[in-house]
């Protein structure tokens, strides 16, 4: 219904010219719009904040975004300013107003609306005050643009449309193998992340160390969602085979019930805290889930098992990640993929820091 009203929309403006390149020079004011409420949308934009730092560094970031705990998870990216959206709550209407009167407060040289159909993010384009509008060129983009870029001719991820429509905008080249979640960490944060990782294995044993933490979280939400006998199923195999390994279960709220008694368990409320914990263990295993992209974001090898959506648009992203569909995956067989890069994943795994 969305993509029709677009389209429809689209054919009442009629046909449209648009600026040729994108020039850098003039650009020092950038504001992103992607109203969206989950964790993974707002992530995949950070490949695209860090090819903006990279091609426009003397430009500041706004970024506008409706993800709860957007201000945690990316305002500590440099040159980065967050403009909160509600998604929910009986006083959303006047929220929403205050977020549109601070996204109108500032002139912007230029509005991106980085992804190929968002009706939401179009709306904040058109509200912004932005000398240019830099979208995707489709039979549904009804956005008063500037500049345009045709579609991709071929699938890519989600993270990585943001990172092509600018370099094509601004005539470079553009390589979909490059494009990785970007989420430096403060060293303080790394090592709490490894003392709570440590703590909530000592729960286990003394003798549990960070090396022996195999991360995962089990609680992904609607059809993405894995049974918890599939869940038991795998660890039953891959304990068979590296014994020496701990689950530990990232847990959504404190007082959820674990998927697997044998896993010693840990709730972390702040995204980057739980970033860095995750980042200290040496594997981790999700399904399609906010979760799964912030372990893609830092080194730990991560292990996507994907029901519903399509991996080639929302998998992990590292050469070390994978992505493995269920209907093709039995739980043994996963077991098998995992403990063979158990085997070989060394003592810990690194933490992205901050330069």
């Amino acid at each position: 219904m969305r993509y029709r009203l677009g389209r429809a929309a689209a054919a009442l403006l009629g046909p449209r010219r648009y600026r040729e390149h994108l020039h850098p020079a003039e650009i020092r004011s950038i504001l992103v719009c992607r109203i969206n409420a989950r964790m993974g949308n707002t992530l995949f934009l950070t490949p695209l904040i860090r090819t903006l730092r990279e091609l426009i560094p003397q430009a500041t970031i706004d970024l506008a975004v409706a993800y709860p705990h957007a201000q945690d998870l990316l305002g500590k990216l440099p040159g980065v300013h967050i403009i909160g959206f509600p998604y929910k709550g009986a006083d959303l209407p006047w929220r929403y107003l205050a977020a549109l009167r601070e996204l109108r407060r500032r002139r912007f040289d230029l509005a991106i609306d980085p992804i190929l159909n968002s009706t939401s993010g179009r709306a904040a384009l058109i509200a912004a005050r932005a000398r240019y509008r830099l979208g995707y060129a489709t039979d549904c983009q009804w956005a008063p643009l500037t500049h345009a870029v045709p579609p991709p001719e071929v699938t890519l991820h989600q993270a990585a449309q943001p990172v092509y429509l600018l370099r094509r905008a601004l005539g470079v080249e553009f390589d979909p193998g490059d494009v990785r979640l970007w989420l430096p960490l403060e060293r303080e944060e790394i090592e709490a992340g490894r003392a709570i990782v440590t703590g909530a294995l000592a729960a286990k044993g003394p003798a549990a160390q960070g090396a022996q933490a195999f991360g995962f979280f089990g609680h992904a939400t609607g059809l993405k969602q894995i049974g918890s006998d599939y869940w038991r199923a795998f660890w039953d195999g891959f304990l068979a085979l590296a014994p020496d390994a701990i689950p530990l279960e990232f847990l959504p709220a404190p007082d959820s019930t674990p998927t697997d008694p044998r896993c010693a368990t840990v709730h972390v409320p702040s995204p980057r805290a739980l970033t860095a914990a995750m980042g200290a263990t040496r594997m981790f295993i999700s399904g399609d889930a906010g979760p799964m992209h912030l372990a893609s974001a830092q080194a730990v090898p991560t292990i996507a098992l994907f029901c519903a959506s399509e991996p080639a648009l929302y998998g992990p992203l590292k050469p070390c990640d994978s992505a493995l569909e269920l209907r093709a995956w039995p739980p043994q067989a996963v077991a098998e993929r995992c403990a063979a890069i158990w085997r070989h994943s060394g003592t810990n795994a690194a933490v992205v820091v901050r330069a």
